[in-house]
């Protein structure tokens, strides 16, 4: 993988300066590189704001990065129904007669399984 190849898939753990929303699918363009500071322009796939970056990475890490596989797109672990009104209102009234701490509550035992 190559280090724009990261840096775009890393974008969308960030948010548009701008507008705020996620930079995934932006535009990265490298202006320049030195050693391991690399400036780069940014331009938002959203509102088309276009923005520079300076991006400093440490330890020699831009090989491993060139030398790792592209990771797969995360398939969701399950796909489940929305909630329904009848399991709010369950939910509710399980939380208005439970005592006790959130630690408790999450270690509750699960009897809805058989």
């Amino acid at each position: 993988m190559s280090i724009i190849e990261f840096i775009r898939d890393r974008a969308r753990f960030y948010n548009c300066p701008v507008c705020g929303r996620s930079l995934k699918g932006c535009d990265v363009q490298v202006l320049s590189q030195e050693e391991e500071r690399f400036h780069l322009q940014v331009t938002c796939a959203q509102c088309q704001v276009t923005f520079i970056v300076v991006l400093a990475i440490a330890g020699g890490a831009v090989e491993e990065i060139e030398k790792a596989t592209p990771e797969p797109d995360m398939e969701p672990v399950f796909a489940a129904e929305p909630i329904t009104v009848d399991e709010i209102l369950d939910l509710h009234l399980f939380l208005k007669n439970f005592q006790g701490t959130l630690t408790e509550l999450i270690h509750q035992p699960d009897h809805s399984r058989g």
